[in-house]
C-alpha cells in the first residue's frame, strides 16, 4: 500500500476524542474509559481516536465539563450507551462500513 493511499485511509477515518480529568486519579475516569474502550475496540479500523485531558483550552472551546467522547469534533456523547448506539449509525453515514 502506498504512502497516499495509507493517508488517505487515516484521513477518512471517524475522530474521536475522549475527554477525561487526565492530571486525577484514574479511579476517577477508569470505569468510563473502559465502558468507552469496550465499545470502540469492534470499531478501531474506522476511527482515529485520542485521549484528551478535561483541563484542555479544547474543552473550555466545546464548554466540556465531564468525562465524554466527542465526535468528529463537534458531537458530544457523556453515556457509554450513547456512544454504542449512535456509532454504528455514523460510521455509515460515512461510508467507512
Amino acid at each position: 500500500m502506498s504512502v497516499k493511499s495509507q493517508d488517505n485511509q487515516i484521513n477518512e477515518r471517524l475522530k474521536v476524542d475522549i475527554y477525561v480529568p487526565l492530571n486525577q486519579c484514574a479511579c476517577m475516569y477508569e470505569h468510563f474509559i473502559n465502558s468507552v474502550f469496550s465499545i470502540l475496540m469492534e470499531y478501531m479500523k474506522y476511527i482515529e481516536f485520542e485521549t484528551k485531558s478535561l483541563d484542555s483550552d479544547d474543552t473550555k472551546k466545546l464548554n466540556l465539563h465531564g468525562n465524554c467522547v466527542v465526535l468528529e469534533g463537534t458531537k458530544v456523547i457523556t453515556e457509554p450507551y450513547r456512544l454504542k448506539r449512535e456509532l454504528p449509525s455514523l460510521l455509515k453515514s460515512k461510508g467507512l462500513i
